[in-house]
């Protein structure tokens, strides 16, 4: 983890008079999809007050710095679309100088999201942070670990992939599945991981999942299925998806559902239907409960690969100045290439704002949702990949 004491701070550009806008015009602006907009118009001439006027006391080699922390190491989704998008963020924002990009170890990033939280009362603190989305899974579990509010942040792009759910599972409750109590034991690197929307589903269900740890890859996840030891598995939708359910498919393994509640961009004659559509189907009732709509918020939180996030204080203006620099860098060819290859859509603007307050239930799912975990966890033998 690196060092709390490393250098942090804020960009800076000459000094001008402030925008005529309030920040509770901006606020309500972004409530409603619309903050980045409001602000369009006044950025010119004025981008870099609001900037100026929080680095006034730092040191001038400071004022010339920008810390970006990862909440990964450089081979994670966060650190690779770190380094991805920071040149063009460099040369869309004007910097004066390259980003300072500080990696903290942690395989689901909290630890990266802890540190960019505590070190915000800082006068040098970091200006951005990038995070996988089991940052807000952990928080929406309740995790220990957790020590910040990632409500208190502010999106401005973002990166994401849907998993799919693979096996050979019947998804129809039949009288004689329920009467024989039957388990689907589903891979999973933990109960409490990124595995939680297959295993939600298939409580959703009705089929009486029961999570097998220890597969933290989609090798390893594979392996199992092969072998007989578990019944589900879930992979993401990358670029070896395809070679992977070709290899699937030969063994009588079929993909079930995607973990999205939303429709794909594109329509694809290999994918199953999203996990929503076959719930309606299978338990019609069920899916207008409140743990589908708790489901809904851990499947958009598992398929965010990567977030760059400000500090929700951070000044009207300069985020107007991201989040337009993000719209640009969006559009360069070796991003739009990158995210091709890898099967991953780019999300800026309002599209990303409200994908990320998708994350975001209602008080009362998330309650039900740690209710449900607390009550399976005493009755899931944790069953782990022996060594």
């Amino acid at each position: 983890m690196p060092s709390p004491d490393g250098t942090r701070c804020f960009f800076s550009s000459d000094k001008k008079a402030a925008p005529c806008l309030s920040r509770r015009l901006f606020l309500g602006g972004v409530a409603s999809g619309m903050g980045a907009g409001l602000l369009a118009s006044g950025l010119t001439g004025h981008e870099a007050f609001a900037e100026n006027s929080l680095n006034d006391s730092l040191p001038p080699q400071a004022k010339l710095q920008t810390q970006l922390i990862v909440a990964g190491t450089p081979e994670t989704p966060s650190g690779r679309w770190a380094s991805l998008l920071t040149p063009t963020l460099e040369e869309n924002l004007q910097r004066p100088s390259p980003f300072t990009l500080s990696h903290a170890l942690g395989w689901d990033g909290v630890t990266g999201a802890n540190l960019f939280d505590a070190q915000q009362q800082a006068p040098d603190a970091p200006t951005a942070l990038m995070a996988p989305g089991t940052v807000m899974l952990a928080a929406m579990m309740g995790d220990a670990r957790v020590h910040y509010d990632y409500e208190r942040w502010l999106p401005v792009f973002m990166a994401c992939q849907p998993t799919v759910t693979i096996g050979h599972v019947s998804l129809h409750l039949s009288l004689g599945a329920f009467l024989s109590n039957r388990k689907t034991r589903i891979a999973v690197s933990n109960p409490a991981g990124p595995e939680l929307p297959t295993l939600l589903a298939f409580d959703l269900l009705g089929l009486r999942p029961q999570p097998i740890s220890g597969y933290a890859t989609p090798e390893s996840t594979m392996d199992a299925l092969y072998a007989g030891t578990v019944d589900a598995i879930q992979i993401p939708l990358d670029r070896e998806y395809d070679a992977r359910i070709a290899a699937l498919s030969k063994q009588g393994f079929v993909p079930l559902f995607v973990n999205t509640p939303t429709a794909l961009p594109v329509s694809e004659p290999t994918l199953p239907p999203s996990f929503m559509t076959v719930l309606q189907r299978e338990r019609r009732k069920i899916a207008l409960t409140p743990l589908a709509s708790a489901w809904q918020a851990l499947a958009t939180a598992v398929s965010i690969k990567a977030v760059l996030l400000l500090p929700l204080l951070t000044p009207p203006a300069a985020v107007a100045r991201w989040r337009h620099a993000a719209e640009l860098s969006a559009a360069h060819p070796a991003l739009i290439n990158a995210a091709a290859e890898n099967r991953e859509s780019m999300k800026t603007g309002p599209a990303c704002m409200a994908l990320y307050n998708d994350t975001m239930p209602d008080v009362s799912l998330i309650m039900a949702t740690r209710r449900w975990l607390t009550l399976n966890l005493p009755r899931w033998r944790d069953t782990t990949l022996p060594g």
